[in-house]
């Protein structure tokens, strides 16, 4: 069913969006890599705290309509 397809792309984006953002976050809580690049270190933090919730909200989303 192509609605399920679409469905289930939607979800792989969501969840790979969420690892990304949890893979920087924890780069940037564990190690001095990057951290010279973003001077506001609380804000970047902030954003990617951010986009894991709205991913997280739309897996669920996503999962109850599959």
């Amino acid at each position: 069913m192509i609605g399920a397809s679409l469905l289930g792309a939607a979800l792989l984006h969501f969840k790979a969006a969420k690892a990304r953002a949890e893979a920087n976050l924890e780069v940037y809580l564990t190690g001095s890599v990057g951290v010279g690049e973003h001077p506001d270190l609380v804000n970047e933090l902030i954003e990617l705290t951010k986009t894991i919730t709205e991913a997280e909200e739309a897996i669920k989303f996503l999962e109850r309509k599959l």
